[in-house]
């Protein structure tokens, strides 16, 4: 399933299975120097996030030489912690990759499951044959959704389950965006959400909460029934 929030600005082709080719302009580079705290920060303003959080923080930057077929990029990763008291409530755990060679495009990546780990950033996906995303100048973006499938108390915080449900994909949304604008000095021309399964429900999640949010979205056998399906002997 494929859906669209907005009109795309020249010829965007975007399509399960086949490639994603948008109008684009001369690729933004990142250096190996630009990887570093003093550039990316090593904090988020909260009021950047457009969801309830209590802090945002970076860690320091990692730069990845190229080792085809992956290019070379810079990793980041971040924490949001919750504003719910009493530690039921976790921290979302969030990760950017900012390829060196940046198209102006960006993609989100749904999870799986019940979700508890980040997604894999440097996929294809399947929503793209022959090259991969990062290839193709795509800085990617995901998270754990606000939990380790290593605990289970989570369960009881309505934070918690608010941010399973739909509030850490644009907690997660804005603080990519932040920097990606750091790195590059620019916002995404483009930028979209791509998800399977638990990633279908996420996308048709930000496709009615969230859509100005992105530019396309493709959401790919979406578990709609999540609630009965958790019922499920």
């Amino acid at each position: 399933m494929t859906l669209t929030t907005k009109s795309f600005a020249m010829a965007c082709i975007l399509s399960a299975g086949t490639a994603l080719l948008c109008g684009q302009e001369s690729p933004s580079m990142l250096t190996e120097a630009d990887c570093a705290s003093a550039k990316l920060g090593a904090s988020i303003p909260v009021a950047s996030i457009g969801e309830p959080v209590s802090a945002v923080t970076l860690n320091a930057p990692s730069w990845k030489p190229a080792a085809p077929p992956l290019p070379a990029y810079c990793s980041i990763d971040g924490s949001m912690a919750p504003i719910e008291a009493g530690g039921k409530a976790k921290p979302i755990l969030f990760r950017v990759l900012l390829p060196a060679s940046f198209s102006g495009r960006a993609a989100q990546l749904g999870g799986g499951g019940m979700n508890g780990v980040i997604p894999n950033l440097t996929g294809s996906q399947g929503v793209t044959t022959g090259l991969g995303l990062l290839q193709r100048g795509f800085a990617t973006y995901g998270s754990d959704s606000g939990h380790s499938m290593a605990s289970s108390d989570w369960g009881l915080s309505d934070e918690s389950l608010k941010n399973l449900g739909y509030m850490q994909l644009k907690k997660t949304h804005d603080a990519a965006l932040v920097l990606i604008q750091r790195a590059y000095g620019q916002k995404p021309t483009f930028n979209y959400f791509f998800g399977t399964s638990q990633g279908g429900r996420e996308a048709l999640t930000v496709a009615q909460r969230y859509p100005d949010d992105y530019n396309g979205i493709i959401a790919n056998v979406p578990i709609v029934n999540f609630s009965s399906l958790m019922l499920a002997p």
